[in-house]
């Protein structure tokens, strides 16, 4: 499987590491956004040096083979004398949290003689010093000790302030970077600041097992308090944290692969392609989120809108995430709208629509998307009072209404705890009179839509509209409480229609005859079983995605040729055959393919040409499971 970039340590924004090299060793590797963050390794065999990881002056074992699979990445490396075995993996098992939550990632190096001849092997693992720095290099600090039968080798700045800078393309100024496995070795050289060596003779196969680990002392900044990794409440540091690894790892890699099979399993129907896309995405959503608790012990699960403007808990990012966690893990929905609620009650919030995020990660103090730029200088205190931060032109009031109350509902369907919906009823009210009041045709604002600039009457934004409406009627009844709400999605589904069909299918904005556009909100009438649109329209909108179809995928509307992966695999639902569904991702892996754009999976590419817009890392790509979604529900 062809990616433009693999997947080798993926804990969390600031410690998820790839190779963009069909060969592990033809570049260095990189953190999500393109910045080196070297990892290096050798394996000398009877005293002859040979990389495997990363660039060098040595020559290279050559690699025969790699495979992907959605949390496993592998690599086999030989020559005459020797076959290295190389795993990259982190426990991310998504409905064990203690482990979700772990900054440890694992590379297991197995060796084994190629010529049947016993051989002196040893293998350095190394780690460059830019991984404790954001782009400038500062002053580091390292340290060796023994600890529980291991050797543990740290680096950190030696100046260590922590959560001290927030943005997109950025690197973590702070934290401590930690190896575990063999010998700890400190070097002088930038290239291998800090090792671990591993030796042995290929009498039999030999097993050498690395943990690399980042302890970044506080994980958030949320509302003006500190908050530290949900690990934290299992293990008392993270030197224990890494001794259970340790101890644990084959127990963890069980686990994962029975979470691959899983995933596999469930894509199946939709056929290989849709296989190998899910396999893609899987560890970087993951990795685009961080786990921590709020002072009320309320979990959050925040995502890092990467590559856009570094926001965190975006609510349109989180809203076409929800599929995957929906069948996996509700419990993390409710912890991706949690802060969004506590924030709505702030001080700062003073409007009757939903807000757009809480800060710019990994500072979670307060929506950042419409501030004034008069108003940065008050970023890490907005949530304390009222003054006049945002500016009205660029909030998004019917898309992050129609978001937040959709991904409520969604909780309490998939996961029938009414605890959250029930404490915030009077917002998720508030919120579906908002969208009541604004109707079907809809003035000029922002929304998801908007990568080919803004768009009044928008036809798609007024569907998530009335689901919005309509899931406020479920969640109303199912709380004891009387509305009408769904006899208003109803009345307003059929004069969305009778105002933007045409030829069956509905137009991209109301009195647009020309125009058309992927219908991805509609997903959720299938889901709940709403019944607000015909089947007919459902069909009539998937010919025409088949008509629109190019090489690498069905644009997101008329007016570019680029398309959204998320938004697309939405939308293929509404063709209950499936085959759109097969279509599609055989049209995103001729991207993932043909693409020179060697970054993590992007969701925003051109489908006439294989070539990215923007957008790395990011969780949206979640989103890509509506399809198992749809089928289990």
């Amino acid at each position: 499987m062809r990616l433009p970039a693999y997947p080798l340590i993926t804990v969390d924004p600031f410690f998820s590491i790839w190779s963009r090299s069909e060969k592990l060793y033809e570049d260095d590797t990189m953190l999500w956004c393109g910045q080196k963050k070297r990892i290096s390794a050798t394996v000398s065999v009877d005293g002859k040096t040979y990389r495997f990881i990363g660039k060098g002056v040595q020559p290279a074992i050559e690699q025969t083979d790699r495979k992907v699979t959605p949390y496993i990445t592998y690599y086999t490396f030989k020559n005459e004398q020797v076959r290295l075995d190389v795993r990259f993996y982190t426990p991310l098992l998504i409905k064990e949290l203690d482990c979700l939550s772990l900054p440890c990632s694992f590379i297991d190096c197995s060796v084994s003689s190629a010529d049947g001849k016993s051989h002196e092997v040893s293998v350095k693992l190394s780690l460059g010093s830019e991984f404790c720095y954001n782009k400038t290099a500062k002053e580091i600090e390292t340290s060796v000790e023994s600890y529980k039968n291991s050797e543990l080798v740290s680096m950190g700045l030696k100046n260590q302030t922590p959560l001290s800078e927030s943005g997109d393309d950025v690197g973590a100024n702070w934290g401590y970077y930690y190896l575990c496995g063999g010998k700890a070795e400190v070097g002088t050289d930038r290239k291998h600041r800090i090792s671990s060596v591993c030796s042995g003779r290929t009498d039999a196969s030999l097993e050498f097992n690395y943990i690399a680990a980042f302890d970044d002392v506080y994980s958030i900044e949320y509302m003006g308090e500190k908050l530290k990794g949900l690990w934290t409440e299992s293990f008392a540091d993270i030197k224990d944290a890494i001794i259970f690894c340790r101890d644990n790892r084959e127990t963890l890699y069980k686990k994962l692969l029975a979470q691959n099979d899983v995933i596999l399993k469930d894509a199946e129907d939709f056929g290989e392609s849709y296989q190998a896309i899910l396999t893609a995405a899987a560890r970087q959503v993951l990795a685009g989120h961080k786990l921590v608790r709020n002072g009320k012990g309320e979990l959050l699960y925040l995502s890092k809108e990467c590559y856009s403007n570094g926001c965190i808990n975006t609510v349109d990012v989180s809203y076409p995430a929800v599929p995957m966690f929906l069948i996996y893990n509700p419990e993390l929905v409710k912890a991706m709208m949690t802060g969004i609620f506590e924030f709505s009650r702030s001080k700062a919030w003073n409007f009757d629509f939903a807000p757009h995020d809480i800060g710019q990660y990994p500072l979670a103090d307060g929506q950042v998307y419409a501030l004034r730029k008069t108003m940065n200088k008050y970023r890490r205190i907005i949530f304390t009072e009222r003054r006049d931060y945002f500016d009205p032109k660029y909030h998004m009031p019917v898309e992050e209404c129609g978001n937040m109350l959709v991904m409520s509902y969604a909780y309490y369907h998939f996961s029938g705890d009414d605890s959250q919906m029930k404490a915030n009823y009077d917002l998720l009210e508030k919120w579906a009179d908002y969208l009541i009041k604004q109707g079907v045709v809809l003035d000029n604002q922002l929304c998801t839509d908007d990568f080919a600039g803004h768009s009044e009457k928008n036809v798609n934004l007024a569907i998530k509209s009335i689901m919005g409406i309509a899931c406020f009627d479920r969640i109303s009844k199912a709380l004891g409480k009387d509305t009408d709400a769904m006899e208003t999605a109803k009345a307003f589904a059929k004069e969305l229609v009778e105002k933007a069909e045409v030829n069956g299918y509905l137009s991209f904005s109301v009195g647009n005859e020309e125009s058309w556009s992927l219908k991805y909100n509609m997903a959720w009438d299938l889901v709940f079983g709403f019944n607000l649109f015909d089947k007919g329209i459902y069909a009539a909108e998937s010919r025409k995605y088949r008509e629109e179809l190019n090489e690498y995928g069905v644009p997101l509307d008329m007016r570019k040729d680029f398309t959204k992966t998320d938004w697309m695999l939405w939308a293929s639902v509404l063709d209950e055959s499936g085959e759109n569904t097969r279509l599609f991702s055989e049209s995103i892996v001729g991207y993932l393919r043909d693409t020179q754009d060697r970054y993590c999976f992007t969701d925003w590419y051109e489908t006439k040409e294989p070539k990215e817009c923007s957008f790395h890392h990011r969780t949206v790509q979640a989103g890509l499971w509506m399809p198992v979604l749809k089928k289990k529900a």
